[in-house]
């Protein structure tokens, strides 16, 4: 069926809007505060001057260009033939958490499945990390995937591609799921490195954008993107950053939010780790291991191993602590179970009261 202007939904419009050169949450939210999008657009066409503050002339008169030159109903079409989801702000099927969030997106992008409704951590992080850095992100978030938490991070390279093999790498049957927020349109894809890592989070989690299809990425909205990425976790968890680092970014929103922030320690001599260890020493929660995360959260994971392994576990993860206060790191050396079968033992030895935790330090009781 062939649409014509005419016949248009009204998110057809607020997609129009979206998709103009240099057009973000902010502007939009402002032409939306006075004007309604059907009407914007018209005004843009006709030449008539938008109700926009703080915008020159030289954008508003490369809107009206594109918009002259764009069939909003062929637009709307080619979107829709991409198979890409669309989500506006006060529809049923809009996600909860970004619907009372203090600044929502006016429509959002989807591929793969429906957003996980458990418990969710952000892992962010430099591009420029370290094996360290990797090797942190990957555990952690393979460890919180297997104990039922979804990962969110922004497909970037470094940190948040860890983020995302890690949670992809889990095993059980319960896993969280990884979730992608990214700063372009989902039918271009960035960075190219990371094509493969984007095709897998789409098949087994959750790609989502605020920016249409046809829209390269910016500097700018990458920023933007992270106060979504802040709003659908429960805590946001900083692995590896420079001081002046993208992430702190993300840190701000979740400060904003209300949303727990915590950080890994690294090396003081480390540049990739300045801006972790200054988060730590003003106030966010040293991240030692997972525990530290699900304790954040108030999440306690069911035991991600088969019924008829579970005395088995439990005791090579006794033995494995002695009858001294062990670390997560020296409980894992001594004991050939992956960390996040580990970590889950450890939470339901705690549940149970065989062993407590006191700090970075566990402790068998009896």
């Amino acid at each position: 069926m062939i649409l014509h202007d005419g016949d248009l939904p009204y998110e057809a419009w607020i997609v129009a809007l979206l998709s103009l050169p240099s057009m973000g949450p902010a502007r939009l939210n402002q032409i939306l505060d006075h004007t309604d999008a059907e009407s914007a657009w018209e005004h843009l066409r006709s030449g008539k001057p938008l109700p926009i503050e703080r915008v020159s002339s030289k954008v508003t008169d490369n809107w009206r260009t594109a918009a002259q030159a764009m069939s909003v109903s062929d637009h709307w079409a080619a979107i829709h033939a991409l198979g890409i989801g669309l989500h506006e702000l006060g529809t049923a099927d809009y996600p909860d958490r970004l619907a009372d969030d203090i600044e929502p997106p006016q429509m959002l992008f989807s591929l793969g499945h429906e957003l996980p409704t458990g418990p969710t951590v952000g892992i962010v992080g430099t591009r420029r990390c370290s094996s360290y850095g990797k090797r942190c992100a990957f555990e952690l978030a393979a460890a919180l995937a297997e104990a039922g938490v979804s990962i969110v991070s922004g497909l970037a390279l470094g940190i948040d591609a860890q983020a995302h093999l890690g949670a992809l790498s889990a095993t059980a049957g319960h896993r969280g799921r990884p979730v992608g927020v990214v700063g372009s349109g989902l039918d271009i894809i960035y960075p190219r490195a990371n094509a493969k890592l984007w095709g897998q989070v789409a098949a087994h989690g959750t790609l989502l954008s605020e920016t249409p299809p046809g829209v390269g990425p910016e500097r700018w909205r990458f920023p933007a993107r992270n106060r979504i990425i802040a709003a659908l976790s429960d805590a946001v968890i900083v692995v590896e950053s420079h001081e002046k680092g993208g992430s702190l970014l993300t840190v701000d929103e979740a400060q904003l939010r209300d949303v727990a922030v915590g950080a890994v320690p690294g090396p003081i001599t480390s540049n990739s780790a300045a801006g972790t260890n200054k988060l730590i020493a003003d106030g966010a929660v040293p991240i030692l291991g997972v525990h530290d995360v699900l304790a954040m959260i108030g999440h306690h994971p069911p035991v991600a191993i088969d019924r008829d392994n579970t005395a088995e576990v439990s005791s090579a993860v006794l033995d494995a602590l002695g009858w001294s206060p062990q670390t997560f790191d020296q409980v894992c050396s001594r004991i050939s179970l992956a960390p996040s079968a580990v970590a889950i033992e450890v939470e339901r030895l705690i549940a149970t009261g065989l062993c407590a935790r006191s700090g970075p330090w566990i402790e068998r009781l009896r």
